[in-house]
């Protein structure tokens, strides 16, 4: 739980500062003209967003707004000082600057430097800072990875001067780089500061972790879609796929089918995957793990994900969240495969503080540390070798992966249109590969053979699809989805106009027979929300909510339930999601086909001890989620 913070290191500064603005005016006489005449400097030193083949773009803050440069020159033997000229300039001025000069040549040493000019004539500057676009073809890939350092500023100025000193390519953050998103001086004085040197060398590319709160600062720093955080990096013959965790990853979100595509279509040799919670950890005070509950081995709202990455060759997974080092073996449906499984790291050592190590190691654990470090990652060729480095420079992990496979072949990726039906759907086997045949077959069939790109059919009852792709004499592995029949939920002839919540006190670990209670208090409301139970017991409590929604149109609906702790959604006393037990906050998802009308909805929840979090969404499958209260029967 993120707790805001009191800095009164920050508050004296301020107390300092004001108290010097107040002798200036007194001793001065300063006139109002003259105070209205603001400083100009760097809030934020430019920093480096994005390197290509050919470009580069460089971004950075001011104190007021001003009209900024950047200058450029290029390295030649002939040429003792190189000199700098113009290469692009802003339009207008402003606060946040984001420049991208183009057209480079890659193995070349460049030279840029940014300048600003207010309306007097006065100049701020830069410094001159070297710079070569990389030649993938002749170089290897080498970068480093880091996460988790969270304000601590000493660590992670430390981490970043030792990765400045390995000479990356460029960085890869796991997330938490901050410690309180909202807090603008998180960023500016305990993040860009102390990384200053760094990022104005190489660019850094950052996962969304749970410290960014989601807050549009992530997305202006890091020149992305606000509410975006997913994105691809290429990288010569290594693909990087950054994945927001925080958010829905169900298999019906359209962020999961948005993966399954990307990866389905990785070309390049290599691909890492990277988000900032970890599908494996051994971390025993992670992932609610107490004595009224065993700890999950890692994140459940993402446990999915291990298919996708198994079915489509993710060579390597890089996390964070949980303070500290873990290399898990290669990892294929939950056994240890080192043929065809999934290297799974945690690299959060860029100061958070860690749990105590643990006094044994899961089955998934190769090695585990709790220490500051970051990671060294190069790839040469068909060679990747990752080194776990300390802030003593003490390397006290080391890990190599050959890939002996002459070509890649990628699985079919598999649709169906829609997933859920009533009636009928249609599905689509795509072989994404440039050549070969796709082999597929429907349950416990033979498999058939096309030579198309492309197969679609009709299905008229669940059906389990298997697919693979294959080329001469290799094939790639198999994707296997199921298409599932709903029955229809006929329209309910009675509606109420109200939320009726009973509400119920005891040491609930697991959700009650609620029938078999008698409530405490009864509370009608105008929303499916905790807020209204009030006065409530701080913890060890349940509610029981029950109402009615209405649906527009006769359809198959989605719902997303997420809870800290237990709950559990029925319509028309049907069972759709269940997330019982003692948790942290856990997504389920569950699906309905329900015809156009009023249909009941109860959901069950109860509070163990901690944060209380309840959340019901409701959409057309494959279609926007909403807040379930938009379909209540009163709106």
């Amino acid at each position: 739980m993120l707790y805001k913070k009191i800095k009164s290191c920050k508050v004296i500064r301020l107390l300092r500062f004001s108290g010097f603005i107040l002798i200036s005016f007194c001793l001065f006489g300063l006139s109002a003209q003259e105070t209205n005449t603001a400083h100009s400097e760097f809030i934020v030193a430019p920093y480096l967003q994005d390197v290509s083949d050919s470009s580069f773009c460089v971004m950075w803050e001011t104190s007021v707004p001003l009209r900024g440069q950047v200058l450029l020159a290029r390295s030649e033997r002939h040429i003792l000082k190189p000199e700098l000229k113009l290469a692009v300039e802003e339009s207008e001025s402003v606060f946040l600057h984001k420049l991208t000069i183009e057209n480079l040549k890659s193995g070349e040493l460049y030279f840029y430097q940014v300048v600003n000019e207010n309306s007097t004539g006065d100049t701020l500057m830069g410094p001159v800072t070297q710079l070569v676009i990389p030649d993938y073809d002749q170089s290897a890939i080498n970068f480093t990875v880091v996460g988790d350092n969270q304000g601590h500023v000493e660590c992670w100025e430390r981490i970043s001067q030792l990765m400045f000193e390995e000479c990356p390519q460029f960085v890869v953050h796991v997330g938490d780089m901050v410690s309180y998103g909202h807090h603008k001086d998180d960023w500016t004085d305990e993040f860009f500061l102390q990384a200053r040197e760094l990022m104005r060398h190489v660019p850094m590319y950052p996962a969304m972790g749970n410290h960014e709160m989601n807050d549009e600062k992530y997305y202006q720093y890091f020149n992305r879609p606000y509410n975006d955080a997913f994105y691809t990096v290429k990288k010569g013959d290594l693909r990087i796929v950054f994945v927001d965790t925080n958010k829905d990853l169900l298999p019906g979100s359209y962020r999961y089918r948005r993966l399954e595509e990307t990866l389905a279509n990785c070309k390049e040799r290599w691909t890492i995957v990277v988000h900032h919670h970890p599908v494996f950890t051994s971390d025993i005070g992670s992932y609610r793990s107490s004595l009224m509950a065993t700890a999950d081995k890692g994140d459940p709202n993402i446990f999915q994900l291990k298919q996708l990455y198994e079915t489509y060759g993710v060579d390597l997974v890089l996390s964070g969240h949980v303070h500290g080092y873990e290399r898990s073996y290669p990892i294929a449906k939950n056994h240890i495969d080192e043929k065809n499984g999934v290297v799974y790291i945690i690299s959060a050592g860029g100061g958070g503080s860690c749990n105590p190590p643990s006094s044994y190691k899961e089955w998934f654990t190769q090695k585990t540390r709790k220490r500051m470090h970051y990671l060294n990652v190069q790839i040469t060729g068909n060679k990747m070798t990752v080194e776990a480095i300390d802030n003593s420079l003490i390397t006290f992990d080391k890990w190599e992966l050959i890939k002996n496979e002459e070509c890649k072949i990628n699985a079919p990726l598999i649709s169906f249109s829609p997933r859920y039906f009533e009636d009928s759907t249609t599905v689509t086997i795509q072989n994404t590969n440039a050549t070969g045949t796709l082999n597929y077959k429907l349950n416990d069939g033979r498999y058939q053979t096309s030579f198309d790109k492309s197969v679609s059919f009709t299905l008229e009852n669940t059906t389990t699809v298997s697919a693979l792709a294959s080329q001469k004499s290799q094939s790639s592995r198999e994707m296997v989805k199921a298409a599932i029949k709903l029955p229809l939920i006929e329209k309910q002839s009675s509606s109420k106009k109200n939320i009726i919540a009973g509400y119920y006190e005891g040491f609930f670990t697991t959700l009650p027979d609620f029938q078999k209670l008698k409530p405490s208090k009864v509370f009608q409301l105008d929303s499916l929300s905790l807020d209204g139970i009030t006065p409530r017991s701080k913890d060890h409590f349940a509610v029981c909510f029950t109402g009615t929604i209405k649906v527009p149109e006769t359809a198959v609906y989605r719902f997303f339930l997420e809870s800290f702790d237990g709950s559990a959604l029925f319509v028309d006393g049907n069972k759709v999601i269940e997330n019982d037990g003692v948790h942290y906050e856990i997504f389920e998802e569950g699906y309905a086909a329900l015809e156009k009308g009023n249909h009941n909805i109860e959901v069950q929840y109860f509070d163990f001890e901690r944060r209380e979090t309840l959340r019901l969404q409701i959409g057309k499958q494959d279609g926007e989620m909403y807040d379930i209260n938009h379909f209540l029967q009163n709106r």
